[in-house]
C-alpha cells in the first residue's frame, strides 16, 4: 500500500470519527450537564487525522499499480447499477421490517433506528455516486472565470478534504460543547412546544453525512480506496455536492446563528 492510499483510509477514518462523535454531542445535549472530556478528545483526534492525512497526501507521490494487478473495483460498482432497484427494494424492506418490530419495543428506538438508516443510506448513496463512472472522466464544459472560478477552486474537494459541511458541522458541535462549559444554554423549546430551532440537530445530522460524502470526492481523486483506483473526475460531481451544501449548510447556518445570538442575548 502506497502512502497516498494509506492517507485515503486515514481521511475516511477521521471524517467518520468527526461525524459520529459530533452526532453524539448533538443527540445528548438535553441529557447532560457537561460533555465528557474524552468526547472532545475523540472529535479532535478525528480532525487531527484529516489534517495529517492531507499533509501526507501532499508529500507523497501516487504509484500506479503494476500491469499484473490492474483490477479496479469501480467496475463492480458500475455493474451494480444493473441490479440497483432490486437491491434497494431489499434494503428498504429490511429497514421497514426492523422499524415495525422496534415499534413494539419503544418509539425512541424507532427514531434512533430511523436516523441510523438515514445516515447509512445517505453515506452509501453518496459513496456509489462518487465512485461510479469512468476512472478518467471527460471535460465538464464548465467555463467559470474571475472571482467565481477562484471561489470554486477554494471549495473544490478534489484538492482538499476541508468541506463547507465539515467546517460548519465543527462550528455547531463546538458551540454545543462550549454552551455546556460556560453555562450558556441553547433554547431549543418554548413551553414544551418545539419550534424551528429544534431542527438544528436534524440539519447537523444531515451535514455529518454530507461531510463524509465530500470526503469521498477528495479521497478517490487522490488515492485508492477499497480496491477502487484513483480517478480523475471532472467538476460536475463536485457541483452536485455543492448543490446539497447550499440547501443544508444554508439552513443549518441560519438556524445555528439565530440560536447562538439568542442564547448570548438572553444570558448577558
Amino acid at each position: 500500500m502506497n502512502m497516498k492510499t494509506f492517507s485515503s483510509y486515514i481521511v475516511l477514518i477521521g471524517t467518520v470519527i468527526v461525524a459520529l462523535s459530533g452526532n453524539w454531542v448533538l443527540k445528548h445535549y438535553d441529557t447532560l450537564s457537561l460533555y465528557p472530556k474524552s468526547l472532545s478528545i475523540m472529535f479532535g483526534v478525528g480532525w487531527l487525522l484529516i489534517v495529517c492525512a492531507y499533509i501526507l497526501n501532499i508529500l507523497s507521490p501516487y504509484h500506479e499499480v503494476p500491469p499484473t494487478d490492474r483490477r479496479d473495483n469501480r467496475d463492480v460498482i458500475n455493474q451494480w447499477e444493473r441490479h440497483r432497484k432490486r437491491l434497494e427494494n431489499g434494503f428498504i424492506g429490511i429497514a421497514l421490517v426492523t422499524l415495525v418490530l422496534a415499534a413494539f419495543s419503544s418509539w425512541s428506538l424507532v427514531f434512533d433506528l430511523f436516523f441510523l438508516y438515514f445516515f447509512i443510506g445517505m453515506v452509501a448513496a453518496g459513496f456509489l455516486f462518487v465512485m461510479q463512472g469512468d476512472r478518467v472522466e471527460g471535460p465538464d464544459d464548465l467555463n467559470f472565470k474571475g472571482k467565481t472560478k477562484k471561489f470554486l477552486d477554494v471549495i473544490d474537494y478534489r484538492r482538499h478534504p476541508f468541506s463547507l459541511s465539515l467546517i460548519l458541522f465543527t462550528l455547531i458541535v463546538g458551540s454545543f460543547v462550549l454552551s455546556k462549559e460556560f453555562g450558556i444554554p441553547f433554547y431549543m423549546e418554548v413551553s414544551g412546544d418545539p419550534r424551528y430551532a429544534t431542527d438544528l440537530p436534524n440539519f447537523a445530522f444531515s451535514l455529518s453525512s454530507l461531510l463524509i460524502v465530500s470526503g469521498f470526492i477528495y479521497i478517490i481523486n487522490n488515492g485508492d480506496l477499497f480496491g477502487i483506483r484513483k480517478a480523475k473526475q471532472n467538476g460536475m460531481k463536485v457541483l452536485f455536492i455543492h448543490f446539497f451544501e447550499l440547501i443544508i449548510c444554508g439552513a443549518s447556518f441560519c438556524i445555528w446563528l439565530f440560536i447562538v445570538i439568542e442564547a448570548l442575548v438572553l444570558h448577558y
